[in-house]
C-alpha cells in the first residue's frame, strides 16, 4: 500500500509540469517490540523508564475497555473509525499497542500513522507499507492535534483502500479531548465517506477494572527496582496516598513509583506536595545534564544551565530538521547558526537521542513531564522547585516572535503551551495569554484543534478569545470551523448576559448557530437558530422594512438545521417562507434582493432533496434559481460563479430523485469537465 502520489506518464508531447504534494502524514508498520534500556542509562536518566516504547511495566487491567475494543475490531462494518480520548498519562498509547499486538497475532496489518506538518528534507515522498492479509488496523495518535483536512485525507485514502482491495479497515484514533473537533470530523466521515464512527472516553482506573492503585504502584515499583538493581525494603515499597484525582492516571502512579524507587536508591527521602514527583524527576534530568558535562570520558561541552534552556526549547519545538533547530536556537537567543549551534544540537542529541534519525531536538518525554518542565521553569507557580528561571518567559516568547512570519515550530509550541496551561494556570497568565494578545496570528497558525483546547482552558480571559475572533474566517473553513465554534460558544454566552438589545441578541444567536453547524454540531445549533428566527420575527412585525431581510436569512438557516436533523415538514415550511419573503423583497428592490432570492430558492430545493420529498417543486425552484444566477455570474463571476455551479449540482440531485438518472449523470459529467478543464 502506497500513501502519496504515484504517477505514470506516457505519450505526452510538449511541456508537462507535475506538482507532487507529500501527504501530511507518515504511515509505517507498527513495531510493538520493546526497545532495550540499559541499567546504566536508566540510573543516569530515570525518566526513560516511563517511555512506552521500553515497556518496563507490563500492560495490565483495562478489561472492560479491551472487551469493547475487541467488539469494535470484530464488527461487521467494512470501514470503521473509533476515537478513544482521555487526559495525558491515561495509558492510551500502551492500550493501542496492546490492541495492535492482538490484531497482528491473527494476521492483521497494523500501521502507525503520524502527522508530519513539515516534511523533513530527504524523507521519502510516499509511505510504503505491507498489507499481507485482508484487514488493517491504523493507529493515529494525537488525533486532536491534526488539522481536520489531514485526518479527512487519511480517512479518504483508507476508505479507498477498502474499495480497491476489499480489506477490512479499522482506524483507532487517540486524543486528549473529544471537543468540537471530533463532531465536525465524525459528521464528515459519516456523511461524506460513509465510514462508521464512534467514540468513548478512556475511563479512569476505577471504572475500567478493579481500582487497585496500590497494586499498580507496587507492580511498577518492582519493575523499576529490577531495572535499577535496587533491593526492595523488607516490608515492600511504601505506598503513598494515591486517593487524589490526579492519580487516576496510570502515568501518575508510575511516576510516583519511579520517584520512590530512585530516591531510595540514592538514599534520599521524596519530598511531599502535589508536584513533588515531577520536581524530583526533573531534578534528576538536571543531574543528568551535569553528569554529562563533568564526566571525564567524552564530556558534552554544553553547561547544564544552557542545556536546561535547550531542553525547554526542544520540548516546545518538537523534533525538527537540523536547519530548523539552528534557527530555533538563534530565535531563542542562545547563539548564532554557526558551529556553536551545531555543537549545542549535538550535545542535546547525546542527552535525548531522536526517534527519527533525520531530525534532532527530541522533546522531553513523556509529554506530561515535558509540560511540567516548562511550567516549573516559569516563575509564578506555588511549588518549591529548583527549576524556576527568570529567563523562561522571554526565551519562550522570543522562540515564537523573533522571525517575521510564524516559525515552522509554531503549531507544536503553542499546542504544548496550551496543554500545559490546562494544569498550570500561571503559565497561561505569564506566557501564553500575553503572547497571543500581542501575536494572535500564532494561535491561528497553531490550527483549529489547538484553538479549541485554548478556548476550554478553565477561566480563560475572554479578551484573548476576542483578540482571536476577527482572525477567524467568515465562511466555512475545514480546519478552523471547530475553533470558530468553540470560541463563538464561549463569547456568545458571555455577550448574551451583557445585552438586552433584541437585534443584537438575534445576531449573536444567528452567528452562534452558523458556527456550530459548520462544526457539525447540528443538534446544538438548532436552539440558537430558532431563537434568532423568533426574535427577528417579532422585530419584523413592528419594523418590516428594517428586519424582514434578517428574518428571511434566519429562516433559511433554521430550515437547513431542521433538514439536517430530519425534521422534514418544519424544514420545508421554514425555507418556503424564506423564499416567499425574498420574492416580495426582490419585487420592490431587485438589485438588492435577487441574489438572496436565488440563494433561497436553491436552499428550498436542497432541503427537498435532503428530506426526499416535494421533488417536482424542487425542480421548479432550482431551475428558477439557476435562471437568476446566470446573469449574476456573468457580471460577477468571482462572487456568483461558485453559487451557480453548486446550484447545478443540486439540480443533478433533484433529477436523480425524480428518476431522471441519465440526465443527472450527463449534467455531472459536464460539471466535472468544467472543474477539470485548463
Amino acid at each position: 500500500m502506497v500513501f502519496g502520489d504515484t504517477v505514470q506518464i506516457a505519450g505526452v508531447d510538449g511541456d508537462v509540469t507535475i506538482s507532487l504534494d507529500r501527504p501530511p502524514y507518515q504511515v509505517t508498520t507498527a513495531d510493538d517490540a520493546p526497545v532495550p534500556l540499559s541499567a546504566v542509562r536508566a540510573r543516569a536518566q530515570p525518566s526513560r523508564l516511563l517511555l512506552a516504547r521500553h515497556q518496563i511495566v507490563p500492560f495490565t487491567g483495562r478489561e472492560r475497555t479491551l472487551d469493547r475494543l475487541a467488539d469494535w475490531v470484530g464488527g461487521d462494518e467494512p470501514v470503521a473509525a473509533l476515537l478513544v480520548h482521555g487526559a495525558g498519562g491515561q495509558g492510551k498509547t500502551r492500550l493501542a499497542a496492546h490492541v495492535g499486538a492482538s490484531c497482528a497475532a491473527v494476521g492483521w496489518a497494523v500501521w502507525q500513522v503520524t502527522h508530519t506538518p513539515t516534511p523533513v528534507a530527504g524523507s521519502p515522498p510516499v509511505s510504503r507499507v505491507a498489507l499481507p492479509g485482508g484487514a488493517v488496523l491504523a493507529v493515529v495518535d494525537y488525533a486532536d492535534r491534526w488539522p481536520a483536512s489531514a485526518l479527512l485525507a487519511l480517512l479518504t485514502q483508507l476508505r479507498d483502500l477498502h474499495v480497491r482491495a476489499g480489506a477490512r479497515v479499522r482506524v483507532l484514533m487517540l486524543a486528549r479531548s473529544d471537543g468540537y473537533w471530533w463532531p465536525a470530523l465524525a459528521d464528515r466521515a459519516d456523511s461524506t465517506l460513509s465510514i462508521e464512527v464512534d467514540q468513548f472516553p478512556l475511563p479512569a482506573l476505577s471504572a475500567d477494572s478493579v481500582d487497585d492503585r496500590p497494586g499498580l504502584f507496587a507492580t511498577a515499583a518492582g519493575r523499576f527496582a529490577a531495572v535499577l538493581d535496587v533491593a526492595a525494603p523488607a516490608e515492600g515499597w511504601p505506598v503513598p496516598d494515591l486517593t487524589a484525582g490526579r492519580f487516576g492516571q496510570v502515568l501518575a502512579v508510575h511516576m510516583a513509583a519511579l520517584a520512590e524507587v530512585d530516591a531510595a536508591r540514592r538514599g534520599e527521602v521524596l519530598p511531599g506536595g502535589p508536584d513533588a514527583v515531577s520536581s524530583y524527576l526533573l531534578g534528576r534530568e538536571q543531574a543528568y545534564w551535569h553528569h554529562l558535562h563533568t564526566r571525564t570520558e567524552a564530556p558534552v561541552q554544553t553547561p547544564p544551565e544552557v542545556m536546561h534552556r535547550a531542553v525547554v526549547a526542544a520540548t516546545l519545538t518538537g523534533a525538527q530538521p537540523r536547519s530548523e533547530a539552528r534557527h530555533a536556537l538563534t530565535d531563542a537567543g542562545f547563539t548564532d547558526t554557526g558551529p556553536a549551534a551545531d555543537r549545542l544540537i549535538d550535545d542535546h542529541t547525546t542527552c535525548y537521542p531522536p526517534s527519527d534519525t533525520q531530525t534532532v531536538f527530541e522533546p522531553l518525554h513523556p509529554d506530561r513531564l515535558g509540560e511540567d518542565l516548562i511550567a516549573l521553569s516559569t516563575p509564578g507557580h506555588d511549588s518549591s522547585s529548583r527549576l524556576e528561571r527568570d529567563w523562561t518567559p522571554e526565551a519562550i516568547t522570543a522562540l515564537l516572535t523573533t522571525s517575521e512570519a510564524p516559525p515552522a515550530w509554531t503549531r507544536s509550541a503553542i499546542t504544548v503551551l496550551v496543554e500545559a496551561a490546562h494544569r498550570w494556570p500561571h503559565l497561561a497568565t505569564t506566557v501564553l495569554y500575553p503572547l497571543i494578545q500581542t501575536h494572535p496570528q500564532l494561535a491561528i497558525t497553531a490550527g483549529g484543534a489547538t484553538l479549541t483546547r485554548l478556548a476550554s482552558i478553565p477561566g480563560i480571559e475572554l479578551t484573548i478569545l476576542e483578540t482571536l475572533e476577527p482572525l477567524l474566517p467568515p465562511d466555512r473553513h475545514i480546519d478552523l470551523d471547530i475553533a470558530a465554534a468553540a470560541i463563538t460558544d464561549t463569547l456568545t454566552h458571555h455577550r448574551l448576559t451583557h445585552t438586552t438589545d433584541p437585534a443584537h441578541r438575534a445576531h449573536l444567536h444567528a452567528n452562534h448557530a452558523w458556527r456550530l453547524a459548520n462544526a457539525g454540531q447540528q443538534q446544538q445549533a438548532l436552539a440558537p437558530a430558532e431563537e434568532a428566527a423568533n426574535i427577528y420575527r417579532r422585530l419584523a412585525e413592528t419594523n418590516p422594512d428594517a428586519y424582514l431581510p434578517n428574518l428571511a436569512m434566519s429562516l433559511n438557516n433554521l430550515g437547513n438545521r431542521l433538514s439536517e436533523l430530519g425534521r422534514r415538514e418544519q424544514a420545508l415550511t421554514t425555507t418556503e417562507e424564506a423564499a416567499n419573503i425574498y420574492r416580495r423583497l426582490a419585487e420592490t428592490n431587485p438589485d438588492a434582493y435577487l441574489p438572496n432570492l436565488a440563494m433561497s430558492l436553491w436552499a428550498y430545493a436542497w432541503v427537498c432533496v435532503n428530506v426526499h420529498t416535494n421533488l417536482p417543486q424542487a425542480l421548479d425552484s432550482i431551475t428558477e434559481s439557476i435562471t437568476l444566477y446566470h446573469p449574476l455570474a456573468e457580471q460577477l463571476p468571482q462572487s456568483f460563479g461558485g453559487q451557480l455551479f453548486s446550484a447545478y449540482r443540486t439540480l443533478a440531485d433533484v433529477l436523480d430523485g425524480l428518476g431522471r438518472n441519465d440526465e443527472a449523470a450527463d449534467l455531472r459529467r459536464q460539471l466535472d469537465e468544467v472543474t477539470s478543464g485548463p
